[in-house]
Parts: C-alpha cells; sequence; structure tokens
C-alpha cells in the first residue's frame, strides 16, 4: 500500500511585503552609518510615498481582481440559471476561441464577432418580446394553431397569401386548424381583398363550412396600416407579415409583447366591424386614405 506524498507547503510572495521588508532594512542601515538626521528624514519620506504608492497598486489590482472574478461568476451563475443555455455556450465559446487563436486579423475572425453581433441583435429583439421567421417557415404557425387553447383571430390578404392557401404548407396549416377548430377553439378570419374571385369564394366558404367565423372587407374601406396579414393566438402571441416597399413579403413578426398584443387586438376588431358576413350584400368600396 503506498503512502501518498505529503503536499509541500506553498508560500506566496507578497511583492509589497517584500519590497517594503527591503525598505525598512534599507532605512536601518542609512540611520546606523548617516548621522545627519534631515537628510535622512527626506529620504524616509520619499521611501514612504514609494511603499503607499505600491500598497495603492496592489489594492487596485486586487480590486480589477474581484470585479473580473465577480463578472465571470455573475455570467456562469446566469448561464446556470437556464437549463439548456451550457449545452450551447460551451462549444460558442470553444469555436469562438479557436477562430481567435487560429484565424486572427483574418475575415474569419470578423465574421466570428458579426455572428455574435446578430445573436445580440436578435436577442436584444427577443427581450422586447419580438422575433422574426423568414417568410414561408411554417414552424411557428404550427406550434402556436397546435398550442391554442380558445380563440385565433387572423386576417387574410388573398393578393399575397390566395395561392399559399392551396399549397401544401397550407393545407398542413389549414389541417391544424381543422384539428384546432375540433378542440373547441374558436377561428375569426377577415378577408382583405382587391377583387373577389370565384376561387377565392370556393376558399372562404371551405373555412366557413368548417366553423371559421369569416368576414370579408373591400380593401378600399381600409387605411394602409390595416391592410396586411395578421393574428392573434389566445391573446398571448400576435403577428404581422412585414412587406417590401414593392409589396413582396420578406419575413413574418411575431410579438408576445402586451402593448403590442393589445394593439394587434384592437386593429383586429376595427378590420372586423369594417367587414360583412359571406352573405351580406358587399358595401361600396370607400376609400379610406
Amino acid at each position: 500500500m503506498t503512502r501518498r506524498a505529503k503536499k509541500q507547503p506553498t508560500f506566496a510572495l507578497d511583492p509589497v511585503l517584500v519590497i517594503g521588508t527591503a525598505l525598512s532594512v534599507l532605512l536601518g542601515v542609512i540611520f546606523y552609518v548617516r548621522e545627519d538626521t534631515a537628510q535622512g528624514l527626506g529620504m524616509v519620506a520619499g521611501l514612504i510615498g514609494g511603499v503607499i504608492t505600491l500598497q495603492v497598486q496592489t489594492l487596485l489590482r486586487e480590486k480589477r481582481r474581484i470585479d473580473h472574478e465577480t463578472r465571470v461568476g455573475q455570467m456562469v451563475a446566469t448561464i446556470e440559471k437556464i437549463p439548456w443555455l451550457p449545452d450551447l455556450m460551451v462549444p460558442m465559446l470553444r469555436a469562438a476561441k479557436h477562430v481567435e487563436r487560429e484565424y486572427a486579423d483574418t475575415p474569419a475572425a470578423d465574421a466570428c464577432r458579426v455572428a455574435f453581433e446578430d445573436c445580440l441583435r436578435t436577442l436584444a429583439d427577443l427581450e422586447r418580446g419580438h422575433f422574426r421567421a423568414p417568410y414561408g417557415d411554417n414552424a411557428v404557425f404550427q406550434r402556436l394553431i397546435e398550442q391554442t387553447k380558445a380563440t385565433m383571430c387572423a386576417t387574410s390578404v388573398p393578393s399575397v397569401d390566395l395561392t399559399w392557401w392551396r399549397e401544401p404548407v397550407g393545407r398542413q396549416y389549414w389541417q391544424a386548424q381543422l384539428d384546432a377548430l375540433a378542440r373547441g377553439v374558436t377561428i375569426r378570419r377577415v378577408f382583405i381583398y382587391h377583387e373577389w374571385s370565384e376561387e377565392l369564394e370556393a376558399l372562404a366558404r371551405e373555412q366557413a363550412a368548417a366553423g371559421v367565423r369569416v368576414r370579408r372587407v373591400h380593401v378600399d374601406r381600409l387605411p394602409p396600416a390595416m391592410r396586411v396579414i395578421s393574428g392573434v393566438w389566445d391573446g398571448t402571441c400576435g403577428h404581422e407579415l412585414s412587406y417590401t416597399a414593392a409589396g413582396e413579403a420578406v419575413y413574418d413578426t411575431f410579438t408576445v409583447s402586451p402593448p403590442d398584443l393589445e394593439r394587434l387586438m384592437t386593429q383586429f376588431e376595427m378590420i372586423e366591424r369594417s367587414a360583412v358576413e359571406l352573405d351580406e350584400p358587399r358595401r361600396q368600396p370607400d376609400s379610406v386614405v
């Protein structure tokens, strides 16, 4: 049975202590060999000032060390409070460290920084309750309708999404709404149209027959800001489709911010009040500027 070797005690020498001791010995020697008190006191004052300076520097260095360790400790504690974050942060930081070490002063290092800055901007939006998804990505919509328990209120702009309803991704979303209707979810939809075509009539009738509360409104009866595709699920998550200046859809913006949800719900109710049932006579499209 081998005995564990005893650990030798380690001594950490404080530089201020060493320098202070050396200066004390030096002063003792000076006062022993010199009889000129005035010069000796002047030298003492200078040496004391040097010691004080060293002590201040040591205190500042220690404070910076403590601040750094406190900041690092707070970062680690924050990361550990989010169950899934450590598994992401470790490989992210390892990759960033590798890039900085192996590809410093190259475009790769700049791209690494940009990637983290993009992540920061995304998280800043999320901090305000906003997030985006590329137009055509149906994953968020599917999850929202599958989790809806009570109500879904949405607008549809056929000039943008009429063909989408007939595509596989649109049919998949429609099936999810049929499942929600079977669970007792109330779905209210307003079609904001330019021309009420036969294809649009068939789509609206299909949804109404399934139990959706469908209404329609001519685009000219609404102000420009309301002629958009939007939705609110259970009053907990909202959506607006963002367009380019040419009217092309670019990305879906979602929000869980209470003020935004209130605004979207108020907007939907105003649109709904301007709309009519499918079997009601169409109102004359009074232009709204």
